[in-house]
């Protein structure tokens, strides 16, 4: 493994980083706020330094072939790179002067990081900028903004600037299908090769091609994955939304992220309708991108036939009846807006997204535990949720029957199957492998918590919501909730969590153990 090939390779996705944040300014500038210049300016270090690394590295006449522990170390210190210059729009809002136009539609009191007051002051912390970041990318949507988001969605009156939640948005759909494989997309036309890249990024134990080139593969995806986001977009516009409120909630349920530039998150729409289409979207970002593009190719849904789908829609459908159930007979509400309600926060939670339609931490005990049961599941693999998978949880469910047959018949020779082919034993080794360490750093992860002064909910469900991608969890950190009461080392160790949870664990334990810095 070449470190200077490394640092080259990061450094182009970093100065790619930078310009996606002229995006930001743009929006700022459209509806001119005062966020602009921290945006130009944070796009400009951001831009600045990456070329600067890219220039200091050089770049070698010949192809640079990535090796497999050089795919590991491009992809995690890849993501800690865009998380750490991600921050850079959040930090520079709360220490750079406001930029005020004369005929501002909106002027609030800038944070004053003296006084810890004004509006953003939660970003006056560099840990913080650095969660909402690290949040933001790798999707997982827990907030420390205890206040700054919209209290209605007519206008952002007592809100942040369009330009920073919207980069706080696009930070989710930058990482919902993965930096990396983006960057695998682009590599190749700067002599960069990609395979290792997209084996080490794409999440699940399975990395199927869809095309001969990886680089195509990529693209492909990303084809599907835009292409769900502008339909999600163009539906969401009918619903009453502007075009804002409808491109950040779009990039935050395809991203299955969950960020909402509003306080009360999809309740705050007050639209069935939209609710809906955010559910179907949200279902749809859960499954496998590869079966989507498939489906696409030959004119007809074919999901059914993979196992993982049927039991990921069987695990949907079972868990929205006992939700909706538990919710029919403790709010009172009708019997349509209890499955809404079941639905909604079925999909949400199981896809890892986290959007809320009502604050489900003041549910009962007993739809509280369903909810946090789908902590642990998570999405299909090739798709852009979080957690454990579903395609593990089958494996794992499969493989517990198999021994209990085996029990029954000693002497009896039963193959484990996946979609009418025999799963290995090295795949099924793996898998075992992953969730153990997956439940390690969880509750190990609790147990430092807990010691911290935390009480046992909290404890559980921040890490379960981390690790997992999910966002919310329940009391203090629930829908209507935040983190910002943790302390600073709590938050970093919940920004180890997310982003482990969302690599895979193996990408980021193996880059820190020793034996990988060896020759």
């Amino acid at each position: 493994m070449r470190i200077r090939h490394v640092l080259h390779i990061v450094s182009i996705l970093v100065a790619g980083l930078g310009v996606t944040m002229m995006i930001a300014a743009v929006v700022a500038l459209g509806y001119r706020e005062e966020d602009l210049f921290s945006q130009i300016v944070a796009a400009g270090v951001t831009i600045g330094v990456g070329l600067l690394i890219f220039f200091l590295t050089g770049r070698a006449r010949e192809k640079l072939e990535i090796s497999h522990r050089g795919a590991f170390a491009v992809v995690t210190f890849g993501w800690l790179a865009c998380c750490l210059f991600g921050a850079l729009p959040y930090f520079l809002f709360a220490h750079l002067p406001a930029v005020w136009f004369s005929d501002a539609t909106e002027t609030m009191s800038p944070p004053d990081c003296d006084t810890g007051e004004g509006l953003g002051v939660e970003f006056c912390s560099l840990t913080n900028s650095v969660f909402e970041s690290t949040s933001g990318f790798t999707t997982t949507g827990a907030t420390i903004l205890e206040s700054g988001l919209w209290k209605q969605r007519e206008s952002r009156k007592g809100g942040l600037p369009h330009g920073l939640l919207f980069w706080r948005a696009l930070t989710h759909f930058l990482g919902g299908m993965g930096i990396i494989v983006l960057g695998v997309a682009i590599l190749p036309l700067l002599g960069v090769g990609g395979m290792e890249l997209f084996k080490a990024e794409v999440p699940g134990p399975v990395k199927d091609k869809i095309a001969p080139r990886v680089a195509e593969t990529a693209r492909l995806l990303w084809k599907v994955y835009a292409g769900l986001t502008v339909l999600e977009f163009v539906l969401l516009l009918f619903t009453g939304q502007g075009p804002f409120l409808a491109a950040c909630h779009s990039f935050a349920t395809m991203a299955t992220g969950g960020f909402s530039p509003l306080a009360a998150s999809i309740e705050g729409l007050r639209s069935p309708f939209a609710e809906w289409i955010i559910i179907v979207f949200m279902f749809l970002a859960g499954a496998n991108f590869g079966l989507h593009f498939a489906s696409l190719r030959k004119g007809r849904p074919i999901h059914w036939r993979d196992h993982e789908f049927r039991f990921y829609a069987l695990i949907t459908m079972v868990f929205i009846m006992l939700i909706g159930a538990g919710v029919l007979v403790e709010s009172g509400m009708g019997a349509h807006g209890s499955i809404r309600a079941g639905a909604f926060q079925t999909v949400s939670i199981l896809t890892t997204t986290g959007f809320s339609s009502s604050d489900f931490a003041v549910w009962g005990i007993g739809i509280q535990t369903l909810i946090f049961l789908l902590f642990f599941v998570g999405g299909c693999s090739g798709s852009t949720g979080g957690g454990i998978k579903v395609v593990r949880v089958l494996l794992m469910a499969k493989l517990a029957i198999r021994e209990i047959k085996r029990l029954i018949h000693p002497h009896s020779v039963i193959q484990t199957k996946l979609s009418g082919r025999v799963v290995s034993g090295e795949v099924i080794q793996s898998v075992a492998g992953f969730v153990m360490l997956y439940l390690s750093i969880f509750f190990v992860s609790v147990a430092i918590l807990a010691v911290g002064g935390h009480d046992f909910k909290t404890s559980l469900t921040a890490v379960g919501a981390s690790i997992g991608s999910v966002g919310p969890g329940l009391g203090p950190v629930g829908p209507a909730g935040n983190y910002n009461f943790f302390a600073m080392p709590h938050k970093w160790l919940l920004m180890f969590d997310m982003i482990a949870g969302r690599l895979e664990i193996y990408s980021v334990l193996i880059v820190l153990s020793p034996g990988f810095w060896r020759k």
